[in-house]
């Protein structure tokens, strides 16, 4: 038998575990939704399926969750979980080598606002996506809608490199922090507490109770504009933001990346704050404006002591550039 009836006739080892093994679906039972009786649920419903149910609390327990399905090449995996548990085994996916195996991903809601879930299955409640996608794993029909999509690349001097979906920084810092509080005392998320929230902080600004102060950051976004001043918030992603109102970007410029970036001399800022947050542009709300928002390939940021990615606070030395950029791409399914 010569080589290439052999390589035909024995099957490749990573292809062969990946249709011996069963689903996996990883809960995170303390996620803000997930902790609130579906986890329980979504477990019940997995294992009747046949899937495996993988329990994380931890990031260590993320990381070793991830580990193992690595090394069984587990190739259908479900996640229920928050943006920031997503986030992280994002990261870990991302940082693999060059080429490294790496499964399809189900992203279910099960956190407080879900961007990314919201992004990546589109109007996917929890429960009847998981049952599609069990149904589809069953039938082996799995990768029916596969969608390759690449995280947010963050790269800082003396520090990891970080993958994320969603990017903020400046007032935004402060105005997520009040918002995740505010909600947690009001028993309340998703977009719409978000943006009501923000307008009642937009109202107090303009009555100048905020009590926020803008960060002196230098933003270079290549051919989509730079800005160097005070900066009201700044943000950046690879989500398109598909359902909901929170779509905070230009639709102008080329690029995997989304930026905003506001100045504190931009006009009218707090009057176009509800056109801002809903992508709803005028063509005044331009960079010679202080309004520099778009698609780009890359973006540069200097001056940034502080910034949270999907949700989580991260430290910075601001004498050294922040460089954001996409990273590897992955695999998503939409049942």
């Amino acid at each position: 038998m010569n080589a290439s009836a052999s390589a035909l006739a024995t099957p490749d080892s990573s292809i062969v575990a990946a249709s011996s093994t069963p689903p996996c679906l990883i809960v995170n039972p303390r996620s803000f939704s997930a902790s609130r009786g579906l986890a329980a649920r979504a477990t019940a419903l997995a294992r009747s399926h046949g899937a495996e149910v993988v329990t994380v609390d931890s990031p260590d327990a993320t990381r070793a969750a991830i580990a193992g399905i690595l090394k069984r090449h587990q190739r259908q995996v479900m996640l229920l979980a928050g943006d920031g548990t997503v986030c992280a085994i994002v990261d870990q996916l991302s940082n693999l080598p060059a080429g490294a195996w790496t499964p399809d991903l189900l992203v279910l809601p099960g956190g407080r606002t879900n961007l990314t879930a919201a992004d990546l299955v589109p109007g996917g409640r929890a429960l009847p996506t998981l049952k599609r996608a069990l149904l589809r794993a069953h039938e082996q029909r799995w990768d029916a809608a596969v969608e390759e999509r690449c995280a947010l690349r963050i790269e800082h001097a003396g520090a990891p490199l970080r993958h994320g979906f969603f990017f903020s920084a400046a007032l935004i810092d402060s105005v997520i922090r009040e918002c995740h509080q505010h909600r947690a005392d009001l028993d309340q998320h998703g977009d719409l507490s978000t943006f009501g929230y923000l307008l009642r902080l937009a109202g107090r600004a303009m009555l100048g109770r905020s009590g926020l102060s803008c960060p002196s950051l230098q933003v270079d976004a290549g051919v989509c504009g730079a800005q160097n001043g005070p900066v009201r918030l700044l943000l950046a992603t690879t989500l398109l933001h598909r359902t909901g109102l929170f779509d905070p970007y230009a639709p102008r410029g080329q690029g995997e990346v989304r930026l905003t970036s506001v100045s504190r001399s931009a006009p009218h800022f707090w009057r176009t704050l509800p056109r801002l947050l809903t992508g709803r542009y005028t063509p005044a709300m331009n960079a010679d404006n202080g309004y520099l928002s778009g698609r780009c390939e890359r973006v540069q940021i200097s001056g940034l002591a502080t910034y949270m990615l999907d949700g989580e606070p991260f430290d910075a030395d601001p004498t050294q550039p922040v460089t954001l950029s996409a990273g590897p791409r992955l695999r998503f399914i939409r049942p």
